[in-house]
């Protein structure tokens, strides 16, 4: 597989939001870690974008992918593995973390067919757009004038907080009426 191999630009208003976390709101340090916190969170909360067509741009080169290819790897089987809006079967979903490649190789053992690097190219795709709407929830929740440290441990615990209480809830050893509790 090539992908996470080569730079990655990303356009419009997420690029802006990126440039945000980690310039202004110094929440990040490095664009690669707004990337993989962003998909993580978009398919958490089975949240979706897609680029907007502003000029703005945020860049994450290809040595920032190799320092960090294994996470990113990971993260996009979790994606392609929970991910329910698709009509692949598990054998293709299998197939598209392990198997098949995003790019047509001559002389490639096994072959690579066309219809192979459609996927992968589709299956980028979903990925990215969990990515963008990860970019838009993490700049929605420290997109204020106010925010400080504090409030970034805060909001941070309470999302892993969040998560924990839903995996359990799954698991049936907590009441899924506790989740919907008001804060105070």
């Amino acid at each position: 597989m090539d992908m996470f191999e080569k730079d990655y630009t990303i356009h419009g208003i997420h690029a802006t939001y990126i440039k945000y976390l980690v310039n202004e709101a110094k929440v990040f340090e490095r664009y690669i870690d707004v990337y993989m916190t962003a998909a993580a969170m978009g398919c958490l909360y089975d949240k979706r974008s897609i680029e907007n067509s502003s000029t703005d741009r945020a860049r994450i080169y290809a040595d920032a992918f190799s320092t960090e290819r294994d996470k990113c790897m990971e993260l996009f089987r979790t994606v392609i593995l929970s991910d329910a809006s698709k009509p692949w079967s598990s054998e293709e979903r299998t197939n598209i973390c392990f198997r098949y490649r995003d790019e047509k190789i001559e002389n490639a053992v096994p072959s690579i067919t066309d219809e192979e690097v459609a996927i992968m190219k589709e299956a980028l795709d979903l990925f990215h757009s969990y990515m963008l709407g990860g970019v838009e929830l993490l700049f929605d929740s420290f997109n204020s004038p106010t925010i400080n440290i504090d409030d970034a441990i805060d909001y941070a615990y309470k999302t892993v907080f969040d998560q924990h209480s839903l995996i359990e809830s799954r698991q049936g050893s907590i009441d899924v009426g506790q989740l919907l509790r008001p804060e105070y």
